[in-house]
């Protein structure tokens, strides 16, 4: 795979669309700072999906588009675009799908917040982007992608943070992708399992219930239909009852509308005389209001010509204060011009006389200047012959000087030899000391290791007890969650069975209905006023019978509230009785065979005995049928109940069966929700238990992770302790090898020292001869310059005239200079002033012109405002006029508007009629249509299509038995039996999903066992591998030293981190954090060096990863970059020449507009 190029639109300061072509090899980018190199570093890591923008160097994504500059507009939209080869994982849709050569990715980021991916410009997911990626060593997330903060994160890392470098040499990015993927998977799947299986457990709960239900919906559903063929009878025949007296409405109604009709026409007549009259009443109130406006736009008129004429005078006012003004000014120009002129003529004068006195004292100069060159000539000529005399002095001194400095180094040789001399021997007394002080160091850290295995062992043996205990707090835990969900499941099933208990016994929908009317006292059911001793139930049940379902209320007016609720809605039948008890007297004798009075079994809820003793006062239980019927040939004002649920009615009528069981569920009701509590109890009891052990579990893993951080501190520092004897016996070696050069070089010290004796000897001889003819040319010279002494002494005087000649004729030269700019400045201002005398006089004449327009428009104005006001004389007489006539037409429309009241209150009678009539009609088709949707909605039937059918009297009164025993059955979803038969066609499906999601989990636990046991391996083999190659790449670019990978886990390499143990040359053994800036830089690059040998990456981006390096390093570091760079494309962003001498293509990034950068190319033979 290769990076062809790059394509940058609008991305951070690339305004407009910038190509980077990417050649094979090196490609440097370079720039001054700020100006934009970095931000082609954001693009790559941003196309290949990063999401942070803080790791972009922003705050906000939206900060990656170009927010414009000063002759720029901002952008709308980034995009950036990476053309790449060789990737054949990417279908091209040119070619019918086959591998396409070149591949395009894009994303785009729109300023309104929305963006895109593509590949090969078709829409795709940010996942499909990095799966193109997988293992190609390409990701924004991988090292390929250095810049100086990211070198220095690898070594400031966590030890399982730099797994990564290791992950990616091995390849195994997708691995670890798909068994995330797979886990996930996983746990879905578990979490799919336990929700079906919960749905499986429920859905067979509701087919047991349903078993049941279904079977008495059958038969309701027969009674139903009889039932229902009796009750169309019925609506038929009401029906034509009701069509009759709707046709008598009809014929009244029609009657009145006539009227209404004849009613309506007068009105009508009466309205559009009274709308005429009311036009021209609006017409003569329009042109009042046009004569009333006319009339304030004359007052308007007349205030603005009286406006006028006070600003006309106010203006002459003005005008006649500014004409005495100029005047003055006028006045005071001529003054300025005469005094201007006089100082003119005194400035004339003055130029001449310092003209005069310029001339002479210039030819006084000349006079002194001709002497002056003549004493210099003489000056110049002995100078000459003592410079001669000061050259041969400075030639012997020289020779002086060198013979001098050639004793005197030869004295620093010898005073240096002897210095060395002394070093020598401390060296070697100190190195001996040194030596035994690494002997005694050797056997402390031999000792010292021992000690720290010893520690390690018994933190090992720690580590397995714990664990051990922990194992056991696991099986615990395990143990508790199993009980748990067994008990949540029984509570699960107790809930569901009291809520199954509930649906049946409770009239939910004829409860609700009335406790939202809010119009009936509704107490409490009939059951639940009473709890049943248990053998007295079935006696007690069959005596109330379908009282049981009763409604509990106040009072009689209640139930005729509810009965009004209830009419017309689709719910069962529902009965209500009141709390007031009829009377009651027990018989003065007990015959034999009476169990005793239904109350007497009966517990009865506070505040409910009346109603108690309305239900059960007149119910006497038997023993037996047998004994039922002999009481009841006695007496017929009791209701007869056996132990066994027969009833003997005061008729004498003898019901048996039909079992309905609602004390019995009320008592289960009871005691399930006492079980529910119980095993809310004990699951809160059990949750308990279970946080405790969760918390010892949590401290175990604490404690082991402790021992094992332990462990890994102390394995570490016998790393550490093993590389240090090593230097120690390295540092013995070389201390020997130094005592053995200390010694030759003491002995070629003595030599030296005796040969430089003998030179200085010399020199000494050799100076002294020098001295004394350097003496005897200083006479000499002394005498000559004596002379010069003398000349300089007359030079000096003539300076000093001369200079004061040409200072006094310079001064009078400015004087000069200054008087004529006086004179110029004079003119100058005469003719300004004459100019502003001319503008003045222009303005008087002006200004006195203005002031007669002024007058003659106040005459003007006079003479319209006469006429104005004539004008609003004659408009206010007409507006009188006017007024009068709208007042009379006024009066006649009022005595109009009468006769149309008296018309309007019979009509109004007449459809006061009419409406009753359309409230009644609306009322009777209500009916109608009521009952032709009842027909339609219950028999699937129009009511009008079959031909009225007789109902006979056996019929109506077979209505009542067959509600009856509709009611007996109660309350019967008809649905049950399609909701059983589709519980059973779910339960099948559901437990096909529960054997496929079986299989499911199971194949992946076999896959992610696969994963694991590949990636295992390839990590192994990977961190071989790079151990072995970062230890030689570490010692190439430093040039020496040693370096080495540790794994913080070697019995997990799955999850282990890796740390960095380096020693530089030259350097003990030390914590990587204490390296310097260059030596953390060389080591990240050493490690990612490694892995590029290993598993080359197609493309690395380094942004000034060299900073750091000093000269030496970062040639080194350069010719690693060429070895790597047959295998690898980088991108090279530098300041450093070496760097860039081995780049193959230039790239040059420059702004010369603020913000927008621009980039330059060139091959490097250009440079």
């Amino acid at each position: 795979m290769r990076v062809e190029k790059i394509e940058l639109i609008g991305f951070k300061s690339f305004a407009d669309k910038t190509v980077f072509s990417l050649h094979p090899g090196i490609t440097c980018i370079v720039g001054p700072n700020g100006c934009g190199k970095s931000n082609i570093v954001d693009a790559f890591r941003w196309v290949l999906g990063e999401q942070s923008a803080k790791s972009l160097r922003g705050e906000k994504m939206e900060e990656v588009i170009f927010n414009g500059s000063a002759s720029k507009k901002q952008k709308g939209m980034s995009e950036v675009t990476l053309i790449v080869s060789g990737l054949s994982s990417v279908p091209s849709r040119d070619n019918g799908g086959s591998p396409s050569d070149l591949v395009s990715i894009s994303r785009r980021l729109y300023r309104s917040g929305e963006s895109e991916y593509l590949i090969n410009k078709q829409p795709c997911r940010l996942k499909d982007l990095k799966d193109v990626f997988l293992d190609t060593g390409l990701d924004f997330r991988s090292y390929s992608i250095l810049e100086q903060g990211r070198i220095n994160a690898i070594l400031n890392s966590k030890p399982l943070e730099r797994r990564f470098i290791i992950e990616e040499v091995a390849g195994v990015m997708k691995y670890k992708v798909r068994k995330a993927e797979a886990l996930s998977k996983l746990e879905s799947s578990r979490l799919n399992l336990a929700r079906i299986n919960d749905i499986i457990s429920e859905v067979k709960k509701q087919i047991n219930i349903l078993d049941r239900l279904a079977k008495k919906a059958e038969r309701y559903k027969r009674l139903k239909a009889e039932l229902n063929t009796i009750e169309l009878k019925i609506a038929r025949r009401e029906y034509q009852q009701i069509t009759d007296s709707l046709f008598a409405i009809n014929e009244e109604y029609g009657t009145l509308k006539e009227k209404e009709a004849v009613l309506g026409a007068g009105i009508t007549e009466i309205e559009n005389r009274t709308q005429t009259r009311r036009i021209n009443l609006v017409e003569k109130e329009k042109a009042l209001d046009l004569v009333q406006q006319n009339f304030q736009a004359v007052e308007k008129d007349i205030a603005e010509i009286n406006r006028l004429i006070s600003v006309s005078g106010q203006d002459i006012i003005n005008y006649e204060e500014f004409h005495t003004k100029f005047l003055q000014q006028a006045e005071e120009i001529v003054q300025r011009i005469a005094g201007l002129t006089a100082r003119y003529s005194e400035l004339e004068a003055n130029g001449a006389r310092i003209s005069g006195e310029i001339e002479a004292a210039t030819a006084v100069l000349r006079e002194k200047t001709e002497a002056f060159r003549a004493i210099e000539q003489e000056l110049s000529d002995k100078e000459e012959s003592i410079e001669e005399k000061r050259r041969q002095i400075f030639a012997i001194s020289e020779q002086i000087s060198r013979t001098r400095n050639d004793k005197s180094r030869h004295q620093i040789s010898f005073d240096s030899l002897e210095k060395k001399e002394t070093l020598a021997i401390t060296d070697s007394e100190e190195s001996r000391k040194v030596l035994a002080e690494i002997e005694s160091a050797i056997a402390a850290a031999e000792t010292e290791i021992l000690g720290r295995n010893n520690e390690a062992l018994l933190l090992k043996e720690k580590r397995e007890i714990v664990g051990q205990e922990l194992s056991s707090q696991k099986e615990k835990l395990e143990n508790f969650t199993r009980t748990l969900a067994e008990a949540r499941e029984e509570l699960a099933s107790f809930t569901s069975r009291m809520d199954s208990l509930k649906e049946i016994v409770l009239d939910k929908p004829t409860r609700e209905l009335l406790a939202a009317s809010g119009n009936v006292r509704l107490l409490a059911s009939v059951s639940d006023v009473f709890e049943v001793q248990a053998e007295y139930e079935k006696a007690i049940e069959s005596a109330l019978s379908e009282k049981a379902d009763s409604f509990v209320v106040e009072a009689s007016e209640d139930i005729e509230h509810a009965i009004d609720d209830l009419k017309g809605k689709s719910l069962d039948k529902a009965s209500f009785i009141t709390v007031i008890p009829p009377p009651f007297n027990l018989p003065s004798q007990v015959p034999s065979g009476i169990v005793g009075r239904a109350l007497d079994f009966v517990r009865i809820k506070e505040g409910y005995t009346r109603v108690a003793e309305n239900l059960l006062g007149n119910i006497v239980v038997m023993q037996d049928v047998k004994a039922a019927l002999e009481l009841r040939q006695g007496t017929d004002q009791f209701l007869l109940v056996t132990m066994s649920g027969e009833v003997i009615e005061p008729s004498g009528a003898v019901i048996v069966g039909g079992e309905r069981g609602i004390f019995r569920r009320k008592r289960e009701i009871r005691e399930l929700e006492q079980q529910i509590e119980e095993k809310k109890t004990a699951i809160e009891a059990m949750n308990s238990e279970m946080r405790l052990v969760q918390e010892s579990i949590l401290q175990k893993e604490e404690e082991i992770k402790s021992v094992e951080t332990a462990l890994h501190s102390f394995e570490k520092e016998i790393s550490l302790a093993r590389m240090t004897v090593e230097t120690y016996f390295t540092d013995k070696e070389r201390i020997g090898k130094k005592l053995s050069y200390l010694t030759i070089e003491l002995e070629q010290i003595i030599r030296e020292k005796e040969s430089l004796r003998g030179f200085m000897a010399r020199a000494e001889e050799e100076a002294a001869a020098q001295e004394a003819q350097k003496v005897s040319m200083e006479q000499e010279m002394q005498g000559l310059q004596e002379g010069i002494f003398q000349k300089k002494e007359q030079i000096e005087l003539f300076r000093a005239e001369v200079t004061e000649l040409r200072m006094q004729t310079a001064t009078n030269r400015e004087k000069l200079e200054s008087v004529r700019n006086e004179m110029e400045s004079s003119v100058t201002m005469r003719e300004e002033l004459g100019r502003k005398k001319d503008e003045v006089q222009s303005e008087i004449e002006s200004n006195h012109a203005r002031i007669s327009q002024r007058k003659a428009e106040i005459r003007n104005h006079e003479e319209r405002l006469k006429t104005r006001v004539t004008e609003a004389d004659g408009l206010g007489q007409d507006i009188a006029r006017r007024k009068d006539g709208i007042s009379l037409e006024n009066e006649e429309l009022f005595a109009v508007d009468q006769e149309l009241k008296s018309l309007r209150q019979n009509a109004s009678a007449t459809t006061a009629r009419i409406a009753e009539l359309d409230v009644a009609r609306a009322e009777h088709k209500m009916r109608i249509e009521n009952i032709t949707e009842h027909v339609m909605a219950n028999y699937g039937m129009e009511i009008g299509n079959e031909e009225l059918m007789e109902i006979t009297p056996e019929e109506e009164e077979k209505v009542i038995e067959l509600r009856n025993k509709i009611q007996e059955i109660g309350p019967v979803n008809l649905g049950t039996l399609d909701e059983y038969e589709e519980l059973r066609t779910r339960y099948e499906f559901m437990t096909k999903q529960q054997d496929d999601l079986n299989k499911s989990i199971t194949e992946l636990e076999e896959a992610i066992t696969k994963i694991n046991g590949t990636t295992r391996k390839k990590l192994r083999d990977a961190f071989e591998a790079l151990r072995t190659k970062f230890a030689e790449v570490f010692t190439t670019l430093f040039g020496g030293g040693r370096a080495e990978l540790v794994l913080t886990d070697e019995g997990n390499i799955l999850e282990t981190g890796i740390d960095i143990i380096a020693q530089p040359p030259g350097k003990k053994v030390q914590n990587i954090h204490l390296l310097s800036g260059g030596e953390q830089a060389l080591t990240a690059l050493s490690l990612q060096f490694a892995s590029f040998l290993i598993k080359p990456t197609p493309l690395c981006i380094l942004d000034e990863a060299d900073a750091p390096l000093d000269e030496s390093n970062t040639e080194r570091y350069a010719k690693m970059l060429q070895g790597l760079s047959q295998e690898t494309q980088f991108i090279v962003v530098t300041h450093n020449r070496t760097t860039m001498s081995v780049a193959q293509h230039l790239y040059g990034i420059t702004m010369e507009e603020a913000g927008v950068s621009k980039v330059i190319s060139m091959q490097f033979a250009e440079v």
